[in-house]
């Protein structure tokens, strides 16, 4: 898929993301991926979108994993494991890596690939990914979500 029809099927099936979806998504997701705030990974069956350099005033400078998708024809095949272990070891994406995801199901994938939930146990969930987590040299905890 071209970065237009990541696009396209996200606007087309924003539903399956969020409930809450901004008037304005469409043109945010073009923009960030103009500007390069945005970075798609694919694999064939699959795409990630993640935003780099989300850093505010009480969290240090991080990615986010805003979308991670999986064709239903190709789930099962390791893609999205295959896509999570590229976003973290990928120099241009970076770390510390947070998501936001739905559901036990969900929280356990992210689990077992390193991210580990913060603050309150509840739905949806805030994970993290530290830096250190993403090139592999310890397992991932919660203290950046601590500051």
């Amino acid at each position: 898929m071209t970065d237009s029809e990541i696009v396209s099927f996200l606007v087309q099936n924003i539903g399956e993301f969020t409930d809450d979806a901004a008037p304005d998504f469409p043109r945010n997701i073009q923009l960030g991926l103009k500007s390069g705030h945005l970075v798609v990974r694919r694999l064939e069956g699959g795409f990630a979108v993640v935003a780099r350099n989300c850093g505010v005033s009480y969290r240090p400078p991080h990615a986010e994993l805003v979308f991670l998708y999986t064709d239903p024809a190709a789930r099962g095949q390791g893609i999205a494991s295959t896509l999570v272990q590229q976003i973290k070891q990928d120099s241009e994406i970076g770390g510390p890596i947070k998501l936001l995801c739905c559901g036990e199901t969900r929280r356990r994938f992210f689990e077992r690939h390193g991210f580990t939930t913060t603050g309150v146990e509840d739905d949806p969930y805030e994970m993290w990914c530290s830096l250190a987590c993403c090139r592999g040299t310890y397992h991932c905890s919660a203290e950046l979500s601590e500051n």
